[in-house]
């Protein structure tokens, strides 16, 4: 449990020492016991607590939901992998082992394998989370597309050049509500804080 959450409990508990609370800070935080002292150091008024508490409940059902989605997402892909016959030992290695914040609870890498027969997160600037948003968008078959331009096309993000007398006068991509687009940008503003030959441009 992180420290946050921990002292949150033991302030809804009725715990007022700040020695105690500040103990339960999470040894990655960088600010010192004193400072985390110092902040928790105040009137403690009921009707604050109160709201506190209320808080903490909601926090704790929203979790018991997000996990609910989560069970219900991995059943849908085991049904989609269950008609595909991908050998789940060709799941190549991890890329990265950093867990992206908000990656569903299952192995969505294992998931996608199971579905795709490939490992969309092998692509710099495509984490688990985003590849099975992406999939969700697109679709696993993009035969409706005949070519990665029409593709490009169809999501705006390919210029739109407007030309006249030979010469380029703008080249701004069109607007557009798509999601998969979305997160493609995402992907590539990803790749760009990357230590890649990618991220170099």
């Amino acid at each position: 449990m992180r420290g946050g959450i921990r002292i949150i409990r033991a302030l809804v508990g009725g715990e007022r020492d700040l020695d105690i609370l500040a103990s339960y800070r999470d040894v990655r935080c960088h600010a010192s016991v004193e400072t985390i002292k110092a902040a928790l150091n105040g009137n403690d008024r009921p009707e604050h607590i109160f709201a506190l508490t209320q808080s903490l409940d909601l926090y704790y059902f929203y979790q018991s939901k997000m996990l609910e989605c989560d069970r219900n997402l991995e059943a849908m892909l085991d049904v989609l992998a269950a008609e595909q016959e991908h050998d789940p030992g060709q799941l190549p290695k991890a890329r990265t082992k950093t867990k992206q914040v908000g990656t569903p609870s299952f192995d969505v890498r294992a998931a996608l394998f199971g579905v795709l027969g490939l490992d969309l997160t092998q692509i710099h600037g495509l984490g688990p989370s985003l590849s099975l948003k992406l999939v969700g968008e697109c679709g696993t078959d993009l035969c409706a597309w005949l070519s990665a331009k029409h593709f490009t096309s169809w999501l705006c993000l390919a210029p739109s050049n407007k030309i006249s007398g030979g010469k380029i006068l703008s080249s701004r991509t069109r607007r557009s509500s798509s999601r998969a687009a979305a997160l493609l940008r995402l992907a590539a503003v990803t790749i760009g804080r990357s230590d890649t030959a990618l991220g170099a441009f």
